[in-house]
C-alpha cells in the first residue's frame, strides 16, 4: 500500500498543497495505473471548513484544487483532528484506502467507485466518543446508509482482517438505510 509520508504537526493546507504534489510521483512510480488511462478522477476531502480535491488525470497528472469541485467521484468529510491523526499514523488505517492513489487505481475498485452513487454516514466509536465521517459517492446524496461500529472494527475491515457481514452477524456493526447501497459498499469498504 502506498502512503504519503506525513510528519506530525503538518497542517491540512500544507499536506494538500505541498506534501501531496511533491510525493505523488514517488508513490505512484512503478504502480499499474493503466485503469486510469483516459480518465479523470476527483477525490475530495472536506476537512472542517476546508475542501481540497485531488484531480488525477490519466493516472500520472495530479492537480490539487483548493475549494473542491461540484461532483467528485468521492467526497470524504471528517474533522481536522481525525484527518491529521489518520495521516500521521495515530489512527493507522482509518482512511488509507481512500487516500492511496494506487488503491483507487485498482480496476475493480475504480469500477465500483464509478458505479456507486449515494452517501455513507459513518459513526465510528472510540473510548466513548463518536467520530463522524461522511462519504458521498459521485456527488449523490441519495440513497444513503448509516453505519455505526467501533473504530478498531472499521480499521480491521479496511485492512481486510474481517468483513462488514461478519461484524454485522456478530452484533458489532449496526446499519440503517438503503440495503442496495450497503451491498455495493461492501466492495469499497
Amino acid at each position: 500500500m502506498a502512503k504519503f509520508s506525513v510528519p506530525s504537526g503538518v497542517s491540512v493546507d500544507d499536506f494538500f498543497t505541498k506534501l501531496v504534489p511533491s510525493q505523488f510521483k514517488e508513490i505512484t512510480a512503478g504502480a499499474n495505473l493503466s485503469s486510469l488511462a483516459g480518465k479523470e478522477v476527483n477525490l475530495q476531502f472536506n476537512v472542517n471548513d476546508q475542501s481540497y480535491c485531488l484531480n488525477i488525470k490519466d493516472g500520472t497528472n495530479l492537480e490539487v484544487i483548493k475549494g473542491g469541485v461540484a461532483k467528485p467521484l468521492l467526497a470524504l468529510s471528517l474533522s481536522e483532528q481525525i484527518f491529521l491523526d489518520s495521516l500521521t499514523g495515530k489512527i493507522e488505517g482509518m482512511i488509507d484506502r481512500f487516500t492511496d492513489p494506487v488503491q483507487i487505481a485498482d480496476p475493480a475498485r475504480l469500477q465500483n467507485l464509478m458505479a456507486t452513487k449515494g452517501t455513507l454516514n459513518l459513526t465510528l466509536k472510540q473510548d466513548g466518543n463518536n467520530i463522524p465521517v461522511t462519504m458521498i459517492f459521485n456527488g449523490e446524496a441519495k440513497p444513503s446508509v448509516d453505519l455505526s461500529l467501533e473504530l478498531k472494527d472499521w480499521i480491521a475491515m479496511q485492512n481486510k482482517e474481517t468483513t462488514g457481514q461478519n461484524l454485522f452477524m456478530n452484533g458489532k456493526m449496526k446499519f440503517t438505510g438503503d440495503m442496495v447501497l450497503l451491498m455495493k459498499l461492501q466492495a469499497l469498504i
